[in-house]
């Protein structure tokens, strides 16, 4: 059993919140007692500190997640070598896999499903925003 399906349907909402920029379910996340999805949210918008937290503070699916979704190889390694096949799945699935987002479907995942689209999106945004042409470096 994987340790994502544990929570009220609630703290998905407002991860699906937090994770596409809204600072108020972040803090709510914070304030309602679920740290480890506010970081989840921060690590995929790119703060390592989030996914250092996660790493150091019992939430090693969550951190490894993040690193896989952004194509860190051993994080892909270790997810793909977990004994529970969801956490390459959802990986995958945040990725755009079609597989993957069928995966989840399959085995009845529909609110990861939309987690993986949410995630998708903010890397998304993400990547544009850290890559767009007209940021000069100086």
């Amino acid at each position: 059993m994987n340790i994502l399906e544990n929570y009220p349907v609630a703290v998905y909402r407002d991860f699906e919140k937090a994770v596409g920029g809204s600072q108020r379910h972040f803090q709510k996340l914070l304030d309602e007692g679920y740290p480890q999805w506010a970081a989840f949210s921060n690590g995929i918008q790119g703060d390592e500190k989030a996914v250092f937290w996660l790493l150091e503070n019992g939430y090693p699916e969550m951190g490894v997640l993040v690193n896989g979704i952004n194509d860190e190889p051993h994080a892909l390694r270790w997810l793909r070598s977990h004994p529970d096949p969801f956490y390459y799945a959802f990986c995958q699935a945040a990725k755009g896999e079609e597989p993957a987002l069928q995966w989840l479907e399959n085995h009845r995942y529909g609110v990861f499903l939309i987690l993986a689209r949410a995630v998708r999106k903010a890397m998304r945004l993400r990547i544009k925003r850290e890559t767009f042409w007209y940021k000069l470096k100086w």
